[in-house]
């Protein structure tokens, strides 16, 4: 079905990491009360089966197989569930997984000064950031066809860990650290030029099958309860208005936390972090038409001023 085509008003969720774990507790969640979902993975057997329990007949809740770190996989998966369901409401960019291989190299101690380590395994960090990178430009896409009206909402599965440094995974605290930046940035544009909302959930310890022994690291008390991630979650799919964007918020045992922007101390650094028309059109094809975007040069700037020479580094 096309853009023009009637569309069915049931809503519909992409979940990637949809077979087990976080994804497969959303996907039951969001099936039992009347969304039509695509459960993302790497294994039919059993993704296939999963989908199946939920819906026999395939009808409202599908599998599609997929390695989130390939585009071209992730945007077959966007086009068969467009195909099925007509439309797309909710990207749970929720695959990944922690580091595939020790960055520290000190299995190599001793060895040969030119015998240099091999190339590192980067799968954390494709998984995590570069796959949600592709989905939401795959979801601003689809969202876009959206009938009667265009938008939707996504919602990216990090970890505390990429904001609170776990000395155990750097790949994945980094990949994590990543995304919330991601989310953050892409925010204001995708809500003003698109009405899609980014969010992250910054998940605490919680026992999936990421890594073995969940239950003998962590006290109970300091595992997140399965309801505090559907709380979590819901917070965002809830948003009736769509207006709750580029907000990041951690689950503990059973609460909570929302993490704020953090403070810009230098004041001089307030130019550089907002849009500059210029450079901004010149990249992306079109203004950005943000409130507070400056439209031109200021008076004075350094180069009008003859004072460009004291700030050249390298030329």
């Amino acid at each position: 079905m096309g853009s023009t085509g009637q569309q069915n008003e049931a809503k519909v969720a992409i979940i990637t990491g949809g077979t087990s774990g976080i994804g497969l507790l959303l996907a039951r969640d969001l099936h039992a009360k009347g969304w039509r979902v695509a459960l993302v993975g790497r294994r039919p057997e059993v993704g296939l089966q999963q989908a199946a329990s939920l819906d026999p007949s395939g009808e409202t809740a599908i599998f599609e197989q997929c390695d989130v770190a390939s585009y071209s996989a992730q945007a077959t998966v966007f086009k068969n569930v467009w195909s099925k369901f007509g439309r797309l409401d909710l990207l749970i960019a929720n695959a990944g997984g922690v580091d595939s291989g020790s960055w520290y190299n000190f299995r190599r101690r001793g060895v040969d000064v030119f015998d240099v380590p091999p190339e590192p395994d980067t799968t954390c960090t494709d998984t995590h950031l570069k796959a949600v990178m592709y989905g939401t430009v795959l979801a601003t896409h689809f969202m876009r066809h959206n009938s009667p009206t265009p938008g939707g909402k996504i919602i990216a599965t990090t970890s505390m860990l990429g904001l609170h440094p776990c000395p155990t995974f750097p790949e994945y605290g980094s990949a994590e650290a990543g995304i919330t930046q991601w989310v953050r940035v892409n925010a204001p544009l995708l809500k003003s030029k698109e009405n899609i909302t980014i969010n992250t959930i910054m998940m605490g310890p919680a026992i999936t099958p990421v890594m073995p022994g969940f239950g003998k690291a962590f006290l109970p008390e300091e595992l997140v309860l399965p309801a505090t991630i559907i709380k979590a979650y819901g917070t965002f799919i809830n948003d009736a208005e769509n207006v709750r964007t580029g907000e990041a918020v951690e689950t503990s045992h059973d609460g909570l936390h929302w993490y704020e922007m953090a403070e810009d101390k230098s004041g001089s650094r307030r130019r550089n972090m907002l849009v500059y028309e210029p450079w901004f059109a010149w990249i992306h094809g079109e203004k950005s038409d943000l409130a507070d975007a400056l439209q031109e040069a200021p008076a004075g700037n350094a180069e009008d001023s003859g004072r460009i020479k004291e700030f050249e580094v390298g030329m």
